[in-house]
């Protein structure tokens, strides 16, 4: 069994115009959802699927508990868990900040080698046999909004077209998309007509 990828155009940051090179990007196929997991795991290993929701259960709550006490977490080959921090506001001298302003962005993930290792020797890679647009699975909004803030966490803006080739989307529902972005408070619109591009919200001082 292969994963798929499919190849996309990088951003044109300095908007030479001219063509930029492709970067290799995996096309999902879907998500595993928890009860899906646990019962592939039961069949694999035969541990009863009661033990290992348990076991789950357990592990999320420890980790939880480790990452809001400030300890970065190890989880086995797995790799390491560390909490992502964010400002509010932006400042130039500590004394300007308080502990307040200072919020809990996300997790930093850092692969462990050997799991890498291993995970690159089993994956079989293969073109996808459609284009990401052209994909007959649409990827549902939380998980366009997730590959939208990946991209955005790497380059500074997105255009309508870079959209609709990152979530599968035509150019038309690429819109309604960003638009729907916009709304929440999720993006800004800058320029017009062919010019639009779309980039994060700043964090109001």
């Amino acid at each position: 069994m292969s994963a798929y990828y499919d190849l996309f155009e990088k951003p044109d940051v300095r908007q030479t115009g001219e063509q930029q090179p492709l970067y290799a990007r995996l096309v999902p196929k879907g998500t595993i959802e928890r009860k899906e997991f646990i019962n592939r795991v039961h069949l694999f290993t035969g541990i009863s699927r009661s033990l290992l929701e348990g076991a789950m259960a357990g592990f999320m709550d420890e980790l939880r508990d480790c990452l809001a006490n400030g300890w970065t977490v190890e989880l086995g080959e797995l790799g390491y868990f560390t909490p992502s921090l964010n400002c509010r506001r932006e400042v130039m001298e500590k004394k300007e900040l308080r502990s307040a302003s200072v919020t809990l962005r996300g997790l930093n993930f850092r692969l462990g080698k050997e799991f890498y290792n291993e995970l690159n020797e089993k994956i079989h890679l293969e073109r996808s046999p459609q284009s990401a647009t052209a994909s007959a699975v649409a990827l549902p909004p939380e998980e366009r909004l997730r590959l939208l803030e990946a991209y955005l966490k790497e380059y500074p803006f997105i255009t309508r077209a870079q959209y609709a080739r990152l979530a599968g989307r035509s150019v038309k529902q690429a819109v309604t998309d960003l638009n729907g972005f916009i709304e929440v408070g999720v993006l800004m619109r800058y320029g017009a007509g062919r010019n639009v591009v779309y980039a994060k919200v700043l964090s109001k001082p």
